[in-house]
């Protein structure tokens, strides 16, 4: 738990390995869509494609920022439109086209799961799995959520290092990590504010899991485990929730209800701590952050939200003073309020 100011960043590995579907959605949209080529001829506005196109808003949103992000598209006003270069090279009847180099990929299982998901707004298989089962019906197997809870705590590792860093906690008492997976970012926290009451809020079978975890590493005595369904209720008596990595896994009514129930639990005076990977406010970068919010769009019911819509949401439900904080890799922390004004 020991901090190393000579730890390297390791953002360019995280993107190696989150960045991995994003150019399964640009090759559909350029081989089933032919988007590029719909909208040279003809500049549309976010309805007006999801109206051609025919797909749901979710994905397309995804869609939309991963290519202002790569400089493929441009926004003008409430109009996209295609960039020279993807007019050049991405346009089916131009002399340049790549189009036939696309799609001589275009039947790899990814490409047309986009295909489906970018249809109906449902996401496909974790990791394109060959079955029914989505990543929320997935969690319910105890064998795979220990596997998942692993991988998020081999990613939590440096991240949890730097949030706990970088977060000012010195002013408060009592700590829950809503849906803390194996509680990495909880262990992370409670070892430099040793002050304060800690806890760990899961379902089961990741309850288990997250008490296994925090006890290899010794925090069991410091680090409470609840068991607990998030969107029901959240316990009492904290003065901060923490959401890290959570948000991007819902759809924007599941945020707001989450959102909502923060508040409605927080003790006067508390604060929510929103830790992810958050678009800026015009959505058309980081590039990295558009490229994840691909595989997360692709396989659950989320994607990664800006920093605007994340703030609008806490001030809907009734958080105030609003701060955005860039913490490692591309990931940025988001504070709100309760009952604090000026």
């Amino acid at each position: 738990m020991s901090t190393n100011p000579l730890i390297k960043d390791p953002g360019r590995l995280l993107r190696y390995r989150d960045s991995i579907y994003a150019s399964d959605l640009l090759i559909c949209a350029v081989v089933y869509l032919d988007f590029f080529t719909f909208l040279h001829n003809c500049p549309m506005t976010f309805d007006q494609i999801c109206k051609n196109f025919e797909t749901a808003q979710r994905p397309t949103n995804v869609m939309l920022s991963l290519f202002l992000a790569m400089e493929l598209i441009e926004k003008t006003g409430r109009q996209y439109k295609p960039t020279d270069i993807s007019s050049e090279y991405l346009v089916s009847d131009s002399t340049m086209s790549l189009v036939p180099y696309y799609a001589s990929l275009k039947n790899r299982p990814q490409c047309r799961e986009f295909h489906d998901v970018l249809k109906t707004g449902r996401p496909a298989g974790w990791s394109s799995r060959n079955c029914s089962t989505n990543w929320i019906e997935s969690m319910e197997n105890a064998k795979f959520a220990d596997v998942f809870t692993s991988a998020m705590d081999s990613r939590g590792a440096f991240l949890a290092r730097r949030l706990a860093e970088k977060i000012d906690l010195s002013g408060h008492s009592s700590f829950l990590d809503v849906a803390g997976g194996s509680g990495i970012y909880a262990c992370s926290i409670s070892h430099k504010y040793k002050h304060l009451t800690a806890a760990v809020l899961e379902t089961p079978p990741v309850d288990a899991a997250a008490r296994r975890s925090i006890e290899s590493k010794g925090m069991s005595d410091r680090v409470n485990v609840i068991a607990g369904n998030m969107f029901n209720t959240i316990p009492k008596h904290y003065d901060v929730h923490l959401f890290a990595n959570v948000f991007h896994d819902w759809d924007v009514d599941s945020v707001q209800k989450l959102a909502e129930n923060s508040f409605a639990s927080l003790r006067s005076h508390g604060s929510i701590v929103v830790f992810d990977s958050h678009l800026n406010k015009d959505k058309n970068g980081p590039l990295s952050v558009a490229e994840y919010s691909c595989l997360l769009m692709h396989s659950t019911e989320g994607r990664c939200y800006s920093t605007g819509e994340i703030d609008e949401i806490l001030q809907e439900v009734g958080f105030s003073n609003i701060s955005v904080a860039l913490i490692a890799a591309d990931r940025t922390m988001i504070i709100g309020n309760k009952n604090r004004t000026g």
